[in-house]
């Protein structure tokens, strides 16, 4: 995880301004805007990610060469902190194993809990009715627009 280190704030334009200036440099490195989300950036490679949220860029990849090299550019155009390697994002915490990544909102969840002063109350394993049928959803099925709640 990165952390721009260039004062930004202040004016109403110039978190945009940040992002534009950042994609536009690391397109050149052959980054693009994910499909679903345009604070993502992929690698042509498929490799490596890059989420943009505020001023922090996590880089998410295999480490190695290219992890390596996309730290180094960034460092040229851009006045960064290399932070290591990630363990929370967003009151998400992130283990990663030889096994896979595991995501846990666990004190995230407490904090919310005991704000709510709900924390003596009796805990369900079902919070829906377990007998909900999902289905995926079709062709002709009305979307719900999903930037309302990106």
């Amino acid at each position: 995880m990165a952390k721009l280190k260039r004062c930004i704030y202040g004016l109403e334009q110039s978190p945009t301004e940040c992002y534009y200036r950042l994609v536009e440099y690391v397109e050149t490195f052959r980054f693009a805007i994910a499909a679903g989300d345009p604070c993502v950036l992929v690698h042509e490679s498929g490799d490596l990610f890059l989420a943009i949220y505020v001023d922090n860029i996590t880089l998410c990849g295999a480490t190695g060469v290219l992890k390596e090299q996309t730290i180094n550019i960034l460092k040229t155009e851009f006045k960064i902190n290399d932070k290591g390697e990630l363990n929370w994002l967003l009151e998400i915490q992130i283990t990663i194993t030889g096994d896979g990544i595991t995501l846990s909102q666990t004190t995230f969840i407490d904090k919310i809990v005991i704000r709510c002063s709900m924390q003596d109350c009796k805990p369900v394993s079902t919070p829906i009715d377990s007998y909900h049928q999902l289905k995926a959803i079709e062709d002709d099925d009305e979307r719900t627009d999903a930037t309302a709640y990106q």
